[in-house]
């Protein structure tokens, strides 16, 4: 009789995972355009009114699969709720790839788009920018950061960001509210 409960027990705790809904899958190398570099595979789904990303690795040469343990998992890393569409992007460039969570979204009060971008910067997943553009009661706002020059242009004005540790940028504590929390942008309305 306790065989069947501990059967059911472990049953229901492997169906969340299985359950969730896939929005956006993405595979690359961290190297960029050389592909010398480590792969990865990235998969967003949807986590309740958020956005989980999950991140696995693979060694130079051989691509990364969704399998086992990922490297990387933040379940809020990006809001979900009032999505109309959640994309993952890979933004290859000579010197590195840029893994990109693209939400764009819309309510009764507003719309807009956000960006989220991460890369693999010496073992840590390192969030180098966020964008964020929309209008809200019928006034826009626009709101760039970028973490690599430490700067910040909000609303057409540029400013410098103070130096912050390496530490201080990983993603894996990243929600889709941080860059509101840490000052980098300001809230509207």
């Amino acid at each position: 009789m306790r065989l069947l409960p501990a059967l059911a027990l472990t049953l229901a705790l492997a169906q969340p995972a299985a359950a969730q809904t896939v929005l956006s899958e993405a595979s690359g190398n961290w190297a960029g355009a050389s592909g010398d570099g480590f792969t990865f595979f990235a998969r967003l789904t949807q986590n309740r009114d958020m956005a989980r990303l999950t991140i696995w690795g693979g060694g130079p040469g051989s691509p990364a699969l969704p399998e086992g343990e990922p490297q990387f998992d933040n379940p809020e890393i990006a809001l979900g709720a009032f999505a109309t569409r959640q994309d993952l992007e890979v933004l290859d460039q000579a010197d590195g790839s840029i893994l990109a969570i693209v939400t764009e979204y819309a309510d009764e009060e507003g719309s807009g788009r956000n960006v989220t971008k991460l890369q693999f910067i010496d073992n840590q997943f390192t969030v180098v920018g966020y964008e964020h553009v929309g209008e809200l009661a019928g006034t826009a706002f626009a709101c760039n950061v970028d973490l690599l020059q430490m700067t910040v242009t909000e609303d057409g004005k540029t400013r410098k960001l103070a130096p912050l540790a390496f530490e201080a940028l990983n993603a894996s504590g990243w929600t889709w509210d941080s860059a509101y929390d840490q000052g980098f942008c300001h809230h509207h309305g």
